[in-house]
This record gives C-alpha cells, sequence and structure tokens, in this order.
C-alpha cells in the first residue's frame, strides 16, 4: 500500500514535469501536427487556420500547370513542388504551437494569401489535444501515479 505522503511525492513529480512532458509530445509528434495544416487544410481542402477558403483562387497559368502535374487546382493549396511544404517547421513556447514554413517563398505566400496559412483549425486543434497530446499524457501520468 502506498502513503499519502509518496502519493502526494509522485503527483507532485507529475506536476513539476507536465509542461516539459507534453514539449516532448509536441516534438515527438511533429510531423503529424505539421501533417494536420499541410495535408487537412491546405491540401485536402484549401482552407486557412480559420477554415475559409484561401483566395485568391489560382490564375490560369497555374491551372494549366497544375493540370499538368495532376495537382489539385480548384483550390489554392500551394503545393507546387513540396519546398513549401517540406520546409515546414514547429516553434513550440510553453505548449503555444506556432507553424511556419522555411522556405524562400514564405513571406510572398503569406503577402498573398495572409498569415492564417499557417496554424490550426479548431476542429485540428481538438484533434491535436484529444487524439495526439491527451493519451501520451494519460500515459505519462498513469506511469507515474
Amino acid at each position: 500500500m502506498v502513503s499519502i505522503d509518496t502519493y502526494l511525492d509522485k503527483l507532485d513529480f507529475i506536476i513539476a514535469n507536465l509542461e516539459k512532458e507534453t514539449d516532448a509530445i509536441i516534438l515527438k509528434n511533429k510531423e503529424k501536427i505539421l501533417d494536420l495544416n499541410r495535408e487537412n487544410q491546405l491540401f485536402d481542402k484549401g482552407i486557412d487556420s480559420f477554415g475559409k477558403m484561401i483566395t485568391p483562387a489560382y490564375s490560369p497559368f497555374t491551372v494549366s500547370s497544375k493540370r499538368i502535374f495532376n495537382l489539385p487546382y480548384n483550390r489554392v493549396t500551394l503545393f507546387q513542388t513540396g519546398a513549401f511544404y517540406n520546409a515546414f517547421d514547429i516553434m513550440n513556447r510553453k505548449g503555444q504551437i506556432t507553424i511556419f514554413s522555411r522556405d524562400s517563398k514564405t513571406t510572398d505566400l503569406q503577402d498573398k494569401y495572409g498569415s492564417e496559412i499557417f496554424g490550426l483549425t479548431n476542429e485540428n486543434e481538438k484533434i491535436l489535444n484529444y487524439q495526439i497530446i491527451k493519451p501520451e499524457l494519460l500515459n505519462f501520468i498513469n506511469k507515474h501515479i
């Protein structure tokens, strides 16, 4: 049988390490988190972090180019060669996640389409919190109780 003091010590350990553990979970799942922005929002739906369609629409030249490469052209995906998507990264400060791209086109794309191209919709934030972070935090807590 565990004493109350031992149990309280375990709880203190969990509380003291919760932020560090959350940061580790975010780092471990970085690609899953980025894919919520890149794949789920931009590529699959052509929406920004507010769930709005990205505008303005592609020019006729871009539509022709996308048809040649068999890429979606009926929505703005910001995907042509993959360089922009491959340069996506996360900055995590105390559980506040900022998504950005290190690609040279980033500033131009943000100027044209808005900074809301980065970040997660409310739906994807729920996926992040409840399907990615929560299960791993519960494992951490259960492991140390």
